[in-house]
């Protein structure tokens, strides 16, 4: 995972409709390297989790949907915008609920670093 587009969900925080969940920028700015491995360290809640789908999809809407891509498939995590015609809700409404994506129930993820 690249936790430069990370850096830029939570850095927007305040400008965006549907902020960053609770402490999601704490643990972005904690995330290390293991260089050995080549991956990024990111201890994530499942709210957590499905904050960093919300994110990658909204970096992904600017063009980039590399790190959105991986993150589907490692770790089986995908944010799907709710429809005006999900239980009358407005398009981007809110988080991703459990039928819309699908968290995994451990507290650790970590992601490629590449780049």
């Amino acid at each position: 995972m690249q936790p430069a587009a990370l850096r830029v969900f939570v850095g927007l925080a305040g400008g965006l409709r549907v902020p960053p969940v609770e402490g999601l920028a704490k643990q972005v700015r904690a995330a290390s390297c293991d260089h050995g491995i080549k991956r990024w360290r990111l201890c994530l809640t499942p709210e957590q989790t499905a904050s960093v789908a919300y994110g990658l999809w909204l970096h992904q809407m600017t063009g980039s949907a590399a790190e959105a891509n991986r993150f589907a498939r490692e770790y089986g995590v995908v944010h799907y915008p709710a429809r005006a015609s999900d239980n009358g809700a407005s398009v981007g409404d809110g988080l991703p609920s459990a039928s819309r994506a699908a968290t995994h129930e451990s507290a650790g993820v970590s992601g490629r670093g590449r780049g």
